[in-house]
């Protein structure tokens, strides 16, 4: 047998569509799974994002029946909390469904580029622009001497990229 040459595995059956009861067991699965998230994590899906979690859901689901690895050991078992947030807040930001939040440290990559860096957003305005959008900018601040002064005024939101951390007094 040669290492060289790969050949291409062959699925052993046909690909099929989803049957009506895979569906209903995909539905009242990812229903079960939305009942779990929404009240402890305050926040509701916006469709665009539901539509998103569903399709990957569905895939994983179905995928998990045809092999039968779902029922037992899904059965009773409720996910972890904190891989339900992880999960749905990635999905939630990969679509634009979260702005970034006063204290939340962002990756700042605009025009200024001897500016690009990691900040803390210390100021939010938001106003109607001439077409009657809404515009938002941000402020964006750095420790200094144990104070948190701001350093960059008038950012827009396409040029920062909110990451996972809060500001918190206490640790500096």
């Amino acid at each position: 047998m040669s290492m060289t040459r790969l050949d291409p595995i062959e699925p052993k059956y046909p690909a099929a569509s989803p049957s009506e009861g895979e569906e209903e067991q995909t539905e009242a699965a990812f229903e079960s799974a939305l009942a779990q998230l929404s009240p402890r994590f305050g926040f509701r899906l916006r469709p665009q994002v539901r539509d998103l979690a569903y399709a990957l859901f569905q895939m994983g689901w179905i995928s998990g029946v045809r092999t039968g690895h779902t029922w037992p050991s899904l059965a009773n078992v409720p996910l972890p909390d904190e891989m339900l947030h992880e999960a749905v807040r990635g999905l939630v930001d990969a679509v634009g469904g979260r702005p970034p939040r006063l204290g939340q440290k962002v990756e700042y990559d605009g025009s200024m580029t001897d500016r690009h860096g990691s900040y803390w957003i210390t100021h939010i305005e938001a106003h109607l622009g001439l077409t009657g959008r809404p515009r938002v900018h941000y402020s964006l601040g750095e420790v200094r001497n144990g104070l948190l002064r701001p350093v960059l005024h008038n950012v827009h939101a396409e040029n920062i990229t909110p990451l996972r951390e809060d500001f918190d007094r206490d640790s500096l």
